[in-house]
């Protein structure tokens, strides 16, 4: 239906306009994200009823966050033409179901990381190809992102050197914190209990694993599940997931993949929403320093979005050129 509705509006316009609105969805992004960077999300009334409850002035939400009034109405009026709010009236603003969206933390966050981290990288990308001659990225250390973020680390690197950097991304993560169903898809308690564990054997091992959700949603879907269920990750990522309440039934452990695997003999290692960060060369090497530590029974579990040969949706095929940009 989406795609069907977007096709409608690309043929009610004129050639001309549908290239316009194209290009304009960069100028769109960067009113939203200066929305999301006053909060102005937060200050338009969340409340649902007769115009003048659910509305508010460009004058008093430019108090509220203390901006240039001109600032704040320029932006909204931007915003509104993009269906991003609803004009109620003139400089007269209220929420609709896309604004809405914007109150989750998580959501605003993952717009925003998106917007400053994956943004620069997209912004660069061309002036990189053409710089390189238009041959598919596979160097982590020379990417698009250092081009456009003017820096000599690394995307991760990158963010790990700013607190705040890191502690907005790993916010942002959580909205995408799984891929859909996982954990309906696959029968893990089936699988890796097939037969008893001993004391201390440990039955999952989620490689690079964020914040823990993943686990903590497993765990809640398959509360009999035996074996310790451990959560690997880079050391700020790790203190962030302990210190953000990460269940005190689930070992953290700050480990890399670029190095063999230190949890030897686990029934299953689990990699959800990794391995499209890297070029095949890398991701080749993340799997090998795992099959050291396997054991003849051990299982590798890949929970990622595949992008289909034909009719892939944007979702995805956006989101591969962003790890383009990224080096993968």
């Amino acid at each position: 239906l989406v795609d069907a509705a977007e096709k409608l509006a690309i043929a009610a316009r004129y050639p001309d306009e549908n290239v316009f609105f194209a290009v304009t969805r960069t100028t769109q992004n960067a009113a939203i994200r200066i929305a999301c960077a006053l909060n102005l999300f937060a200050v338009v009334p969340s409340c649902s009823g007769d115009a003048s409850a659910a509305s508010i002035s460009t004058a008093n939400m430019a108090a509220a966050v203390k901006a240039d009034p001109i600032v704040v109405a320029r932006v909204m009026r931007a915003l509104a033409s993009c269906h991003v709010f609803d004009e109620m009236g003139e400089d007269l603003y209220a929420h609709n179901a896309l604004s809405r969206a914007f109150l989750v933390p998580e959501t605003l966050s993952m717009f925003s990381e998106i917007y400053d981290m994956a943004g620069k990288a997209a912004h660069a990308l061309p002036d990189f190809l053409a710089a390189t001659g238009y041959k598919n990225p596979e160097d982590y250390n020379n990417s698009a992102f250092h081009l456009g973020a003017h820096t000599e680390l690394g995307f991760w690197e990158y963010l790990e050197a700013d607190d705040a950097k890191l502690q907005a991304f790993n916010n942002g993560m959580r909205s995408q914190a799984t891929v859909k169903d996982f954990d309906s898809s696959y029968p893990f308690e089936a699988e890796l209990n097939r037969s008893k564990l001993a004391e201390g054997d440990v039955v999952l091992v989620d490689v690079g694993g964020g914040r823990g959700h993943a686990l903590e949603r497993i765990k809640q879907r398959f509360p009999e599940m035996q074996g310790q269920f451990v959560l690997q990750d880079q050391e700020a990522v790790i203190k962030d997931a302990v210190s953000g309440g990460l269940s005190s039934e689930i070992i953290a452990q700050v480990a890399s993949f670029f190095e063999p695997n230190p949890v030897k003999n686990a029934r299953a290692y689990f990699f959800r929403r990794v391995l499209h960060d890297w070029s095949d060369a890398v991701c080749r090497t993340i799997l090998q320093n795992t099959v050291v530590a396997m054991a003849a029974d051990s299982k590798v579990l890949i929970a990622e979005y595949e992008v289909p040969a034909v009719g892939a949706p944007a979702k995805l095929t956006m989101q591969d050129i962003n790890m383009m940009g990224l080096g993968g």
